[in-house]
This record gives structure tokens, sequence and C-alpha cells, in this order.
């Protein structure tokens, strides 16, 4: 926020006990004191670990964070969430996201993203003015149609799936193209003048000094 985000990216797992919070990987070992998956712990158990000494010293004893936090600091410091919803866990986590975000004043400045493109057809017969993108690693052929078919209003594919056509073809079609994790100044130029509507990146800073240059 303070390098200048308009949005932060956040993942989101399932607890054992059914509450959602931002972890990226399945397991606790990379990026906490814990061990095993997340899915298996509850929230008191995970609210317990160090999940900030693996990233630099600063950062010790930084607990792993609530859905419920990062919603707050939303609406207080008044920027965007772009929430990856991972699939897993004892209770369907799309149930659980819809059940935690309804009635929330922040549903209209966040995102919901997922690999899954079922899980966002659920979302989307759950809550259809609900903004959904739908992630995409590997193939970029017919992204734009499955986005379409499970109510998706951005495609977000790793930047170096994205073309031209694919932002022509996502334009007429009423998407969004977002791509991510674009780290470097000159696939960052190179997705902008394909007129990508928005930019995943580590440096938010890097891409904001781009956009002053231009």
């Amino acid at each position: 926020m303070e390098l200048g985000a308009r949005f932060i990216e956040t993942d989101l797992r399932l607890t054992r006990d059914s509450h959602l919070v931002a972890v990226h990987d399945e397991t606790l070992e990379r990026t906490t004191s814990g061990r095993g998956r997340v899915d298996k712990h509850t929230l008191a158990e995970l609210r317990e670990l160090d999940a900030g000494s693996w990233f630099a010293p600063e950062f010790a004893g930084e607990r792993i964070p609530t859905l419920e936090e990062i919603l707050a600091f939303s609406l207080e410091h008044d920027i965007g969430l772009y929430l990856e919803l991972k699939p897993g866990g004892v209770w369907r986590s799309e149930h659980a996201l819809v059940g935690a975000l309804r009635g929330s004043a922040v549903t209209d400045r966040l995102v919901v993203l997922c690999f899954d493109a079922q899980i966002l057809k659920a979302i989307y017969d759950l809550e259809p003015s609900w903004m959904t993108g739908l992630l995409e690693q590997h193939q970029a052929a017919g992204l734009v149609e499955r986005a379409l078919s499970v109510g998706a209003r951005q495609v977000a594919p790793h930047w170096t799936l994205v073309s031209r056509e694919m932002v022509r073809q996502a334009h007429a079609a009423g998407l969004m193209v977002v791509p991510w994790t674009v780290n470097e100044p000159e696939p960052m130029r190179n997705l902008i003048a394909m007129g990508v509507d928005g930019i995943i990146t580590d440096y938010p800073d890097r891409l904001i000094a781009l956009l002053r240059a231009r």
C-alpha cells in the first residue's frame, strides 16, 4: 500500500474449523513455524505460529492473517482486494467465502480469483453480482470462453500467455485482462502496450514509476 498499490492480492485457504486465512502453500513448513497441511489445523492452532521469520528477521512474530483482518484493512485504508481462493478443506471453500463476505462493505472493491473454474461457477450461482477472475498458468487457448462459461468478468493468465489477440478477444467479450506476476519493467511495458487492464506484481513501485514515465 505504501508503494502505491491500488489492490492487494492474497491467497485464502480453509482451516479445519472452516475459517479462511491468508496462506499461499497447502502446507505450513515453508512460511511458518508449523508443520503439516493448513486444513488439518484449527484457526486457534494456526494463530500460534510465527509466519514472518521466513521472510526477514524484522517480521518475526507475524501471525497468519484472517480474512476478517484483511477485510478490515481494506476498509480502513480504502484499498481493493484480489482474493485467490484455494480449493480444499473440510468444507467447500466457496461457501465459506460467500458466507464471510455476504453483507460486507468491501464486496464492491474485491475480485475473487481461482484456478478452478467450477469454484468460480459456484460463486457466480450464489452471488452473480460479484467480480470474479479465472486464473490460468499453462493454457491460453480457450481461456476467454472458459471464463465466460462460469460467469467470470476477468481473466488472469500468467503473463507469458498474454498476447494482443488474447486481449482483443477478452475485451470484445467484455472481460478484463489482469496478468500475473510481472516483476521486470520490459514485460510490464509490453503488456501495457497490449492493452491489459491491470498487472499483478511484487513491485508496485516499479510499475507505477513506469506508468508515470509514459
